[in-house]
């Protein structure tokens, strides 16, 4: 099993602005779950171990700017 994987995310404001960045997140090579806080901006993400951890959070950081969110931490 993977270690989760946290980082902060900015501008989401409503639940529907988790659930673009969660669905964004579940739908990238290599994540089997995400759990996603607008209220905090937390996102946790569950590796599923197939993709090296280096190029999974490349991935996340791109498909959360794909749906208009920024990564601010990690």
């Amino acid at each position: 099993m993977s270690d989760i994987i946290e980082f902060t995310v900015t501008g989401m404001t409503c639940n529907g602005c988790a659930g673009k960045v969660r669905g964004a997140l579940e739908n990238t090579d290599g994540v089997a779950g995400a759990e996603v806080d607008h209220a905090t901006g937390i996102v946790s993400v569950r590796p599923d171990g197939s993709v090296p951890a280096g190029d999974l959070e490349f991935a996340l950081d791109e498909a959360v700017e794909s749906v208009g969110y920024t990564v601010a931490s990690s």
